[in-house]
């Protein structure tokens, strides 16, 4: 076989196939990087659309291919796929003086056909996770940040790989949603192999890994807005390297991309003229409905109806919590539960809910809602007898709602058969516009100070259209990112009273400036891997989020056989510096999450709770300039006592120290580490402080008062966590990185 070989930054190679332009090896010495067992791995694939039908060629299809290469750039071109007027172009750059490589793609199209999405550069790294007995890990960057050690674990739920398409699956690893972030990584103690799309400008991909033979593919799929006739051309690199260290050394990379090329564009929440007021009082967010007590069944009204019989079990909170509260109300749409778009007036009455909203502010505590997006209920499966204020033509569902390939408007995947039947509407409709903003606009007057509206358009987007009559290209891609920002704005610029907008899942990386507080859920990793705090590694400084819901805890955790996991959950959401939040079953008990039964047994309260009231102060106190406004870095090694092991329903276990840890960086040049013992034991650790001396050093406990801190001459500071508790380590001024 002949081949390319390429080297960069003096250690690194890599080698191309010379015969078809494949990407066969990236090493360093004898460590290797990708899988070499395979025996076909092109280096791109292309989805065409033939009058809504699909087209898949590849990189094998050229007829021609030709390959020049010279220390720093090789030109790889790929004519006539499958004998078609069809040819693409690869510029690669490799620097002498990094260790990352830049890929670019262009296609020439001459046909008619309608281009979906690229698929580039196909990499497919060896399945030696820690499931088979290796050590490698993969960093996927949905659900907040998951870490993965098992390829197969997702395809035992609901998560399973399942091609992006339409219509939408919801939760899956697109990007900018329940995707947050461009790039993978693989990595095990010798290295890693890093791969990212540094694109400024929002363009829509699939970002997702699943096994294949030979290894497990990292899969890039870029949406190209159904590109007809002409020359498509991605206006951003590729980038592809090698890293040493872990998930947070991989982050680096984007991170650094990210500040360099994007974060103009955010304010820092510490500085920011949009911050809301309330965020300094740090609420804990209560979430509870005011019907029913799940998500289905019986919608007759609860305990918490009418909404201020919810009250008492308020202010008891705020009291045992030592913290505000934030009421955020669950099926108080008067319409029925989980029916967009329509959701105003509120369940029972406008002057009912105001009352609340009045007593509540008299209180001073402050109240949200949540929506359902910007979807379209034809029929709810909870309320039979709500109907949509019309019934739609075929006109209407063709302008309206996002259609598929064929042209054909078929039924939402979103809360389909369980909450409501209907469809994904299509932001590029002015009803959309003019219906949300409407509804938006009556809440607010109402006076609420949260509106998580765009519940279930996760981390903010809209569903994929392949309309040709809408006015947007006929595929996926930019227009999606901007259509929903031009709604965005269009909401901020109507009369709002200030309220804060928010979505489920953490707003992705285009949204962050308009959804600023949004409900997480991180705990959906679990289903695949273990969460990692990636979002907030990248993107904290700019926007405070929380907890969460936490819905599907229950059903991913054996909640029998792991007591403490809601306390492994809340401290998991402190050091991530996220705001806190329970969710309430009945009597004002707090439950596992949103979706456990309120017939079954509860977490211990007490544990819960005084874990709650010590932790979140530090959020209002000494730990403000970090938890709510610092930069995430990576963590000094912490060695703690003991672990905790949860066991999950899908019949493996996790091992998570007692002792959660995170490190941060303010902006008056300090750091803070922070050690949270979730537990109701006393926990000792050992925290490597490389090179901080006891004179540059602070600990600070519980209440916020100093104890001596000491460092030996190895650099390692002893000390013991109280239970359900944390303590603080400042560092010294240092200048930060970029």
């Amino acid at each position: 076989m002949l081949v390319t070989d390429i080297t960069f930054n003096h250690e690194y190679h890599l080698t191309l196939d010379e015969h078809r332009g494949a990407l066969l090896s990236l090493s360093r010495g004898s460590r290797e990087f990708l899988a070499r067992s395979l025996t076909s791995n092109p280096l791109f694939r292309l989805r065409f659309r033939v009058r809504g039908r699909a087209l898949d060629l590849s990189s094998d299809d050229a007829r021609n291919f030709s390959i020049v290469s010279n220390p720093s750039k090789t030109l790889l071109t790929y004519q006539f796929l499958n004998d078609l007027p069809i040819h693409v172009m690869v510029n690669l750059t490799a620097s002498t003086h990094e260790s990352l490589t830049y890929w670019y793609l262009s296609v020439e199209n001459q046909t008619d056909y309608i281009l979906e999405w690229i698929e580039f550069p196909g990499v497919v790294v060896p399945n030696d996770l820690v499931a088979t007995g290796g050590t490698s890990r993969i960093v996927w960057p949905a659900m907040e940040g998951t870490l993965v050690e098992d390829a197969e674990l997702r395809e035992h739920g609901w998560l399973k790989y399942r091609d992006p398409g339409y219509p939408s699956k919801g939760w899956e690893g697109i990007y900018p949603g329940p995707c947050a972030a461009q790039f993978m990584a693989y990595y095990r103690p010798d290295g890693g192999l890093y791969l990212g799309a540094h694109d400024p400008h929002g363009h829509v991909k699939s970002i997702e890994y699943r096994s294949v033979p030979g290894g497990v593919r990292l899969q890039f799929r870029l949406f190209a807005d159904g590109f007809g006739r002409g020359t498509y051309c991605l206006d951003y690199p590729m980038v592809m390297g090698i890293f040493d260290g872990d998930w947070h050394d991989a982050a680096d990379i984007y991170r650094t991309w990210f500040l360099q090329s994007s974060a103009q564009k955010y304010e820092h929440l510490r500085d920011s003229e949009h911050r809301p007021a309330w965020f300094a009082e740090s609420p804990v967010t209560v979430i509870y409905p005011v019907r029913g007590s799940s998500d289905t069944g019986s919608m007759e009204p609860n305990e918490y109806f009418p909404y201020t019989r919810a009250l008492p079990h308020l202010r008891r909170l705020s009291e045992q919590l030592d913290s505000k509260i934030m009421a955020l109300l669950m099926h108080w749409e008067g319409t029925a539960p989980w029916a967009p778009p329509y959701v105003w007036p509120p369940y029972g009455g406008t002057e009912q809910f105001r009352e609340f909203v009045r007593l509540a502010h008299d209180e001073g505590f402050r109240v949200g809602v949540y929506g359902s997006g910007i979807g379209w209920t034809q029929e709810s499966l909870l309320v039979p007898k709500y109907h949509p204020p019309y019934m739609l033509n075929e006109h209407d569902l063709k302008q309206i709602m996002c259609t598929a390939p064929d042209g054909e408007v078929g039924l939402s995947n979103i809360c389909a058969g369980a909450q409501r039947l209907g469809y994904d509407m299509c932001p590029s409709n002015p009803f959309v516009a003019t219906t949300t903003i409407s509804e938006v606009t009556n809440i607010a007057a109402s006076g609420v100070d949260y509106i998580q509206f765009f519940d279930q358009n996760l981390g903010g987007l809209s569903y994929a259209c392949y309309s040709a009559i809408h006015g947007h290209p006929p595929g996926p891609g930019q227009w999606q990112t901007d259509a929903m920002i031009n709604l965005f704005q269009q909401i901020s610029e109507s009369s709002t009273n200030n309220v804060v907008l928010g979505c489920e899942a953490a707003a992705a990386e285009p949204f962050i400036a308009y959804l600023r507080f949004n409900d997480l859920r991180y705990n959906i990793a679990l289903w695949a891997g273990y969460p990692i705090p990636l979002y907030q590694y990248l993107y904290h400084e700019y926007i405070n989020n929380f907890m969460g819901n936490q819905n599907s805890s229950s059903a991913t955790i054996d909640i029998d056989r792991s007591p403490y996991n809601l306390l492994w959950r809340t401290a998991y959401a402190f050091v991530s510096g996220e705001m806190l939040a329970v969710v309430l079953k009945d009597r004002g008990q707090i439950n596992w999450d949103w979706g456990t039964p309120w017939t079954a047994p509860g977490p211990n309260q007490d544990l819960i709770i005084q874990l709650i009231r010590n932790l979140n102060p530090w959020r209002t106190s000494i730990g403000r300039p970090y938890l709510m406004y610092g930069r995430m870095l990576k963590p000094f090694p912490v060695t703690v006592s003991s672990t905790q092991t949860f066991y999950m329903r899908a019949g493996h276990q996790l091992e998570v120290p007692s002792v959660l840890t995170s490190r941060w960086h303010a902006n008056d040049g300090t750091e803070a580490q922070f050690l949270v013992n979730y537990t109701p034991d006393i926990q000792t650790v050992k925290v490597d402080v490389e090179g901080f001396t006891t004179a540059e050093l602070k600990l600070y406990g519980l209440t916020g008062e100093e104890q001596p801190c000491l460092v030996n001459a190895a650099g390692t500071l002893f000390t013991v966590v109280p239970p359900l508790s944390c303590l603080m380590i400042k560092m010294a001024p240092f200048t930060a990185g970029p």
